[in-house]
């Protein structure tokens, strides 16, 4: 569950169905002139992730910049995507400036075609689009029982160890896994110290970020409380810390594994980070592996079962808080918001009202 600071301020919040939203979205797409099977995984993508409570990638961020993206000719609504290399268990796919979270999908369902036929299944995706929550595409693998991993990399938000100017990107990194009766394991988390999309949430909340989030214009990590200023862009936010904030929280650990997420999406694809060249799209890298070609797939969910129960017995320290595994959460969030709607800012409310005036498209159904 998110931290206080991004939770929507109950006076703030306004429940909306989420079929609504998911049409809302396709028709928003449509009218970018993105084609109509593209314009549905791109909505499937952002309602699924806003169902899962991921509401830094779903629709109250995204959109709106995926829109503008569109309309300044900055993102290729119809792209050609274009095979580099194709063997028998990689391949290496050009996106054409296509939106991520609509190339996502296709690629993930590549990995797991080939991890079908040979035990694993790898795409690297270059020249892409942002691609929403890397988890919702390595649970896609996942619910075809198979090990699912989705790493993205791009921007250069995040400033290195001791560096004063920003190099690196968030780069996220998921895997997801199967089980038999707990709901699945579904770990996705950015390199950062801070995933970008959160310090949107804490301007439009009004609310601050945590002591180790961000550094000042010098570099130094800023190890108060503090506010920040509104953006709608990926680039005019605070310079990031790495994961672990300063190097005596081990922020060596985040920025190297951040570098990590760069080799396997930007280098493996054949291309340089945008440190290297500001100009670069988007790289992605997904994985799947087929549990059968390793070990029984009925051991294996009933071993991750006996994982997540002994996790789930842990004992907490103290009665207000429990001991999780990543997926729980998520899992809860959806069934609720299913039944009583995605809770949305009452400003991004106001901006669907207004961007549904302007395309002369359906109104969200509010709950």
């Amino acid at each position: 569950m998110m931290l206080d600071q991004f939770q929507i301020p109950k006076g703030d919040e306004i429940r909306v169905d989420s079929d609504s939203l998911r049409d809302v979205v396709k028709q928003i797409f449509l009218k970018c002139e993105v084609p109509y099977d593209q314009a549905e995984t791109g909505s499937d993508v952002l309602i699924s992730t806003d169902l899962r409570g991921v509401d830094t990638h779903g629709v109250s961020n995204m959109l709106r910049i995926y829109v503008k993206d569109y309309q300044d000719g900055k993102l290729n609504p119809s792209p050609n995507l274009k095979t580099i290399k194709d063997n028998i268990s990689t391949i290496n796919i050009d996106g054409d400036n296509g939106l991520g979270i609509m190339q996502g999908p296709y690629a993930m369902n590549i990995a797991i075609e080939k991890a079908q036929k040979t035990g694993v299944g790898i795409v690297t995706l270059f020249n892409s689009g942002h691609i929403g929550a890397v988890g919702h595409h390595a649970m896609i693998a996942a619910d075809k029982g198979m090990v699912g991993i989705c790493l993205t990399a791009g921007g250069t938000l995040v400033l290195p160890t001791f560096a004063k100017e920003t190099r690196i990107g968030t780069n996220p990194i998921s895997l997801a896994a199967p089980s038999e009766k707990y709901p699945y394991f579904l770990f996705d988390a950015a390199m950062s110290s801070i995933a970008g999309n959160k310090v949107r949430l804490v301007a439009r909340n009004g609310t601050k970020l945590s002591p180790g989030s961000i550094g000042d214009n010098q570099g130094i990590p800023i190890m108060d409380s503090v506010g920040v200023a509104a953006s709608e862009d990926f680039i005019n936010i605070p310079p990031l810390l790495p994961l672990g904030g300063n190097r005596d929280q081990g922020s060596h650990k985040g920025y190297g594994l951040s570098l990590f997420v760069e080799i396997l999406c930007t280098l493996l694809s054949g291309n340089v980070p945008n440190m290297v060249d500001p100009n670069g799209k988007l790289c992605h890298f997904f994985a799947a592996f087929n549990i059968e070609a390793f070990t029984d797939y009925y051991k294996f969910i009933s071993n991750m079962d006996q994982m997540l129960k002994t996790l789930l017995q842990t004992p907490s320290i103290n009665e207000s808080e429990r001991v999780i595994y990543p997926g729980i959460i998520e899992h809860e969030n959806q069934l609720d918001r299913i039944k009583n709607g995605i809770p949305l800012h009452k400003e991004v409310v106001e901006w669907f009202d207004n961007i549904s005036n302007k395309m002369s498209i359906d109104k969200l159904s509010i709950f």
